[in-house]
């Protein structure tokens, strides 16, 4: 399927302008990406293993998920997709929390935490995307993203400082 994308100014403003996967944004032209961490305790994350088919990064280990922003398709929306299409594991808005907004080359990306006690054999992965997925703490995912197993985008480090109390919803609260 080919992916179309909104363009945005620097500010994520929305241009009157869709572009498809693969061609080159021009000067001042931005994608928006969202990537989520899935904390499954006080200090460890579901990740990811990405395909060897994959041209970015193949073989690497990466937050749990994430992907560009469809056309038409608002940040919130497209973690959502991203997460059951490469995890089968189905999110609700409310267990997501903005943590920040990046802006990097010509990518605007929104990182989010998901606070969720998963148990791995409920995810199904999307092999053309996903090799494997693992729970790793912020200890071993820091020794991965020094050894370069692990993608190594400039935030990664510092978005283990300051994230909060654990805490899932409950059953009353879905």
């Amino acid at each position: 399927m080919v992916e179309y994308w909104d363009v945005y100014d620097k500010n994520g403003k929305k241009k009157n302008k869709t572009i498809k996967r693969g061609w080159v944004l021009g000067q001042g032209e931005y994608h928006l990406v969202v990537e989520v961490w899935i904390r499954t305790s006080e200090d460890s994350f579901l990740i990811q293993k990405r395909s060897s088919q994959k041209n970015m990064f193949p073989n690497m280990w990466y937050c749990s998920a994430g992907g560009s922003v469809l056309a038409g398709e608002e940040p919130l929306d497209g973690i959502l997709r991203e997460v059951k299409e490469e995890l089968s594991l189905k999110l609700l808005p409310k267990e997501l929390k903005l943590k920040r907004i990046i802006t990097e080359t010509s990518s605007i990306f929104y990182i989010y935490l998901c606070d969720k006690i998963i148990d791995l054999h409920d995810i199904k992965i999307q092999r053309e995307e996903v090799a494997e997925v693992a729970i790793k703490n912020i200890d071993e995912i820091n020794k991965m993203i020094d050894d370069k197993s692990f993608i190594g985008l400039d935030y990664y480090k510092s978005f283990f400082d300051n994230l909060g109390t654990f805490k899932p919803l409950n059953k009353e609260e879905k």
